[in-house]
């Protein structure tokens, strides 16, 4: 388990460092980072770095209750994703109605859209701590960025 993260850590890392003009070097990099790369972003970068940068823009409520709720269902939840997850489902008038959204669906499957076209993450490749601060920085920005706190 150890070795796996050091092994995220250390792609982590190297991705960080890779420039960003050499398109088929970094195809390459999205490759092998796995869900940890941007599917559609031009600016590259680990997903926990975009978030905390703040150059990953967080797209639609429901997209993000469904990604809180994937995240709980992974064991990644932690009292602030449940508290934010409540809190997004409550203002898309509930579970019911939210889950016949598609981003919520899609964020139910771990697809988190951002609010520029094409540009998202697949957390299914995230395990562990990398699963637990990625849930919780999500959390933290759903909660700044849609509920005012």
């Amino acid at each position: 388990m150890n070795k796996h993260f050091a092994c995220i850590a250390g792609l982590i890392a190297a991705v960080a460092l890779v420039p960003v003009s050499s398109a088929s070097s970094m195809d390459s990099v999205k490759e092998k980072a796995g869900g940890l790369m941007s599917g559609g972003s031009s600016g590259g970068g680990s997903l926990l770095s975009s978030l905390s940068s703040g150059s990953f823009d967080l797209g639609s409520m429901s997209n993000v209750a469904g990604v809180l709720g994937y995240c709980q269902e992974q064991g990644y939840s932690k009292s602030v994703t449940q508290t934010a997850k409540d809190k997004l489902l409550g203002k898309l008038g509930g579970h019911e109605k939210a889950s016949e959204d598609e981003g919520y669906q899609q964020g139910m499957s771990g697809i988190l859209k951002g609010q520029e076209e094409g540009k998202s993450f697949d957390l299914s490749s995230l395990k562990d701590k990398m699963g637990e601060k990625v849930c919780g920085t999500i959390a933290d920005k759903a909660m700044s960025s849609f509920l005012g706190g």
